[in-house]
């Protein structure tokens, strides 16, 4: 997601750089390319014209700093106004000893396959004991659907289906009690539209708890859509945070900027994937740093170390110092990266490597497989010394993973290419990252 505005602000900055000094015109003309790239990717207007005027502002009055080119100025004047409208991360408030989670939002958008990502972070992630509860009472499928998520996902969850909703309210707490569990996530109602009777409803369970995390579950691709919708939820409900599904999406993304400036609430998770484990605490300056081509190396540092062995670590530092960096150490890092989300992913969480080409070959999750399984083809020797695989070697390998030479010679050039990235980011100087 947020590809069109990242590649449009990587341009504005990119026209920047050459310039020594920057006078009031490039100023004028930065904050214009700015306003225009937020508009296109489906922010909101107002916010816009906020964002744009602040930057301007300080643009202009900010002290130089004689440690920053000019274009750094602006993106960390950019940076910093941008995370002060989107917000940072802001966890869930669940110090009671019972915690309630009241999901809501339209049908369709994701709320459902939500509660059980929910349920399995608190339990993973959070050491929670979480109860998932269904509670459409209009669609008996929810039940089941919920249900099914909780079972193979060994989580527990409260099938009120034979009660009614009044009385059903009343279980939840005791049950938890019983159970010696400490969150309810209650999968309210969903509509294809608002509507006064849902509206009713969900009053009726927001009132029956004193305190409770009221969050608000929003396609990402539904764009300005979305804050009309949640302004609706907002005006009979008190909605303490959000969560956008299909993050993972090519959605321009406009609705995730906007949404705490529309709604006053800060955005809590975002679901990444279709797994069950593809739900992410939002991390608003992490998002931003990632829009602005900074990367989030904090981000990639922490997943590294979830996949990644310190032993393994060290041996492929080790390698690529002494200039030994063979295809069992790309293997291996191919590996790595398939555990922490695939290449896609990581790259998009890596500053912008400018004048080192990412081959698409190496984004591709199935071709990704298949390289592996090229370079485990190929004896111990050759992938320790890859120089020595001339063309009969090569016309063996393809046959033994019945591919095509060609794209023997794919791999092999794409390990080359993943040196030279690697020799770009072990250059990077960290701190001209530090916004």
């Amino acid at each position: 997601m947020f590809e069109s505005l990242k590649e449009q602000f990587s341009n504005i900055f990119k026209k920047l750089r050459s310039k020594g000094h920057l006078n009031g015109e490039d100023i004028k003309a930065f904050v214009r390319d700015i306003r225009l790239a937020l508009l296109e990717a489906d922010v909101n207007y107002k916010l816009v014209k906020e964002i744009t005027e602040k930057v301007e502002t300080k643009a202009k009055t900010s002290k130089v700093i004689e440690s920053l080119t000019p274009s750094e100025q602006l993106l960390s004047i950019l940076y910093s106004v941008l995370v002060e409208y989107v917000g940072t991360s802001s966890p869930l408030n669940l110090n009671n000893r019972f915690n309630i989670i009241i999901l809501i939002g339209l049908q369709g958008n994701g709320k459902t396959t939500t509660a059980a990502k929910l349920g399995y972070y608190l339990k993973k992630i959070d050491g929670k004991k979480p109860l998932l509860v269904p509670f459409d009472f209009k669609r008996p499928g929810s039940f089941d659907q919920l249900i099914q998520l909780a079972k193979s996902n060994n989580l527990s969850y409260l099938d009120l289906r034979n009660e009614d909703p009044n009385s059903a309210l009343k279980k939840i707490i005791p049950f938890m009690e019983k159970e010696d569990l400490n969150v309810a996530i209650i999968d309210t109602a969903g509509r294809k539209e608002i509507d006064t009777t849902l509206m009713e409803e969900l009053k009726e369970i927001v009132a029956y708890f004193d305190k409770k995390e009221v969050i608000m579950v929003m396609d990402v691709t539904l764009g300005q859509t979305a804050l009309d919708i949640v302004k609706g939820f907002k005006e009979n409900l008190p909605i303490t945070g959000g969560i956008f599904t299909k993050f993972d999406s090519s959605a321009k993304g406009g609705s995730v900027l906007s949404f705490r400036y529309a709604t006053g609430s800060p955005i809590k998770f975002i679901g990444t994937g279709e797994k069950i484990q593809d739900i992410e605490v939002f991390d608003g300056d992490a998002l931003i740093s990632r829009l602005l081509g900074r990367g989030d190396l904090k981000g990639l540092f922490e997943k590294a170390q979830e996949v990644i062995t310190l032993d393994e670590s060290e041996k492929i530092a080790k390698d690529f110092e002494s200039g030994k960096f063979d295809l069992n150490d790309f293997k291996m890092q191919l590996e790595s990266i398939q555990k922490m989300g695939g290449l896609s992913k990581v790259f998009s969480m890596l500053p912008d490597p400018d004048g080192v080409r990412i081959p698409k070959e190496l984004m591709d999750e199935k071709l990704l497989r298949r390289t592996i399984a090229i370079i485990n083809a190929m004896t111990k020797e050759e992938r320790l010394h890859p120089e020595i695989i001339n063309a009969s070697r090569k016309e063996r390998i393809a046959r033994g993973t019945h591919v095509s030479k060609a794209e023997v010679n794919q791999v092999l050039k794409n390990f080359e290419n993943f040196k030279k990235l690697l020799k770009f980011f072990k250059n990077i100087d960290l701190s001209r990252f530090r916004l």
